[in-house]
């Protein structure tokens, strides 16, 4: 039974493997018409195995198992039904929590089809009202749920391309005459069809990505694909199936994307071809095995290229399009499609002429020199250890020598071309699937088997003016990576409140962190640049309305986050409802038919993740001013370590 508003027509904000950051989506995200509070049914008959409230991610959510081994899963409620939420809030006071994960006995909360479970909400990571919903088989696999056809939804809308993109894969590989990744904009036809308008010559091993989405009748959102097929020449050599994926892979979404291009530009691109290390079960490869999907343009002709995007509902939209042979008029020729370079850089201005960049795209590093004389470019020389090796350059274009650099076959620490040099950083090749230690100097690096996806060609360096920067950001990490660090600086630092930051692109993520002899350990999901950061400023509360019908309270933290809070009603512990979106806290009484006494005494406390404490009090038989009130705690100001 279809979970809101059975009966009643309805639609979508998102579907099951839409690109969600670092997941695929697991459920159908199902429109509440911007309202809280709409009754939630129970799909089918079976017993509450699950209840959690969670600050992000699910928020309040359910979990119904049925008899036959499948499991649905209800999030963002506002609320739970009867018994259910006298349950969930007995067990909260109990252990004294706000965060709370149950599972009651199969026989203690049993459900029939239809029966209304909760009130649909918009807490947890929820950008807005709407349920979500989910359909696991007995082994964690996410189910499509619009398998099961369910009647409240039409869909008589085809998805659509957005941008198709180009990518050498080897350096051999040749796009327009050189090594890059190029994107276009599909044209579409009045047939509803697609072509690219532009000329795109390419030779060697050639990857297809595909930003594309599908939107259901009646909503505005753009939701994913559900199915992608590539055709070289009228064989089929990559599809894409979205029904189905094992929920402890949800991670790959980061390897089945272009994470790269998502981390540059927030894009998020279906790869058309099966990265190393990528081990989800969804593709299916006709043609050229060995190639996983990419396209073997190597014998100097034309070829037709035909991708087609299909929704849940089997409508399709298609894109043709013709790769021509790589001639040197070809490789000559400009055209307006963007070109994204890969974002992993490291770019070094070296003293005197030439100036060189290098980036490195997985398994291939690229260095471009810059200022060359076109008839007589450098040779590069490639430093590993002791050990130097010549190569020549791949291609010179526009006074501009490139060189590609197979990293499978060398490594080098630095690269000298005339009179300059660039270092790389390089330190060792890391493999996924086993446990390695690398130390370097003072830095301790701990990869446990599961922590890569693909080989990692490690590169490690200090930061000028304190900190460390280990490969870059746009390189996805499967699991965790535990790091000990000694500060690169002779200074007194406070090791309670010092913690590590990762701080690429701007932000500043609290990682945390323990201190043992100088020396602080953390762990990270993502590479890029680390710091120590202090925070000795507490978080603000402000107690906004104290009535005996409830207190609500406005908790901000502006570095380290908040960690944890506490309300007590004289010296009684009171449970708080958070939504972390508001930064707010609202009473929730054990007995809701029980008001609060005028001369109560409210003590809030709220905690931030470096251990600070900041707090509010006051009396709800205390007046609170016209006037508004000043923080009890001072704005926060960061140091930097």
């Amino acid at each position: 039974m279809f979970p809101i508003m059975p009966g009643a027509a309805n639609s979508l904000s998102g579907g099951l493997g839409d690109l969600r950051a670092n997941h695929f989506h697991a459920g159908l995200d199902i429109r509440t018409g911007g309202r809280e509070g709409l009754d939630v049914h129970a799909a089918a008959d079976g017993y509450i195995s699950r209840i959690a409230v969670f600050t992000g991610g699910y928020g309040n959510v359910v979990f119904i198992r049925h008899p036959n081994g499948l499991t649905t899963v209800y999030g963002h409620l506002k609320a739970l039904k009867d018994t259910l939420g006298t349950y969930l809030r007995e067990q909260q006071y109990a252990r004294k929590t706000f965060e709370i994960d149950l599972r009651p006995a199969p026989g203690q909360f049993p459900v029939k089809q239809g029966d209304v479970i909760a009130a649909s909400g918009n807490t947890g990571g929820s950008g807005g009202p709407h349920l979500h919903f989910e359909v696991r088989d007995a082994k964690d696999n996410l189910i499509n749920p619009l398998l099961y056809g369910f009647s409240e939804l039409k869909d008589d809308v085809p998805p659509y391309f957005e941008r198709v993109a180009l990518k050498t894969m080897t350096p051999t590989s040749r796009i327009n005459g050189e090594y890059q990744r190029v994107s276009y904009a599909p044209v579409r036809r009045s047939d509803g069809t697609y072509t690219l308008s532009q000329p795109i010559t390419a030779s060697g091993l050639v990857g297809l990505e595909v930003l594309g989405y599908d939107k259901t009748s009646g909503s505005p959102y753009r939701n994913g694909i559900s199915c992608l097929e590539i055709k070289l020449d009228g064989r089929e050599v990559f599809a894409y199936n979205m029904n189905s994926f094992p929920n402890e892979y949800t991670r790959f979404m980061n390897i089945h994307e272009n994470y790269e291009v998502e981390q540059m530009s927030g894009q998020r691109y279906h790869r058309g071809y099966i990265a190393d290390g990528n081990r989800l079960n969804l593709y299916k490869l006709q043609s050229n095995a060995a190639y996983k999907g990419r396209l073997p343009l190597l014998d100097g002709r034309p070829h037709e290229v035909t991708l087609t995007l299909y929704d849940a509902y089997d409508h399709a939209a298609q894109l043709t399009f013709t790769i021509l042979p790589e001639t040197p008029a070809a490789s000559a020729a400009r055209t307006d499609s963007l070109a994204i370079r890969p974002a992993s850089d490291t770019t070094s201005e070296v003293s005197g002429e030439p100036t060189a960049t290098i980036t490195t795209d997985e398994n291939v590093l690229k260095l471009t020199v810059k200022n060359i004389q076109a008839s007589n470019p450098p040779v590069a020389k490639l430093h590993t250890g002791r050990t130097v090796t010549e190569q020549a350059p791949s291609y010179v274009r526009n006074n501009q020598a490139v060189y590609l650099i197979d990293l499978r076959k060398t490594l080098p620490d630095s690269i000298q071309f005339g009179r300059g040099v660039v270092r790389t950083n390089f330190k060792k090749r890391v493999i996924p699937g086993r446990k390695e230690v690398i130390v370097d100097g003072k830095t301790r690096l701990e990869f446990s088997p599961k922590t890569l996806f693909d080989t990692l060609h490690l590169a490690m360096r200090p930061l000028p003016g304190g900190g460390l920067e280990i490969n870059q950001s746009t390189i996805p990490l499967n699991d965790m990576l535990t790091i000990q660090y000694v500060p690169n600086y002779p200074i007194a630092i406070d090791t309670m409140r010092t913690k590590a930051y990762w701080t690429s692109g701007g932000h500043e993520s609290f990682l945390g962190g323990t201190w043992n002899k100088g020396r602080i350990e953390f762990k990270t999901r993502s590479l890029g640049r680390f710091q120590l950061l202090t925070d000795s400023n507490p978080p603000t509360v402000d107690i906004l309305s104290a009535t005996p019908k409830g207190i609500t309270v406005r908790i901000r933290d502006d570095l380290s986050g908040i960690a944890d809070f506490r309300a007590l009603v004289n010296g009684e512990w009171l449970l708080m409802q958070y939504d972390y979106k508001r930064a707010l806290l609202w009473s929730d009484q054990l007995d809701p038919n029980e008001p609060f006494e005028l001369g109560d005494e409210i003590l809030v406390q709220v905690k931030d993740r470096a251990g600070n404490i900041g707090s509010d009090s006051i009396s709800i038989a205390e007046p609170r001013p016209a006037v508004k009130r000043k923080a009890t705690t001072a704005p926060k100001r960061r140091r930097k370590r």
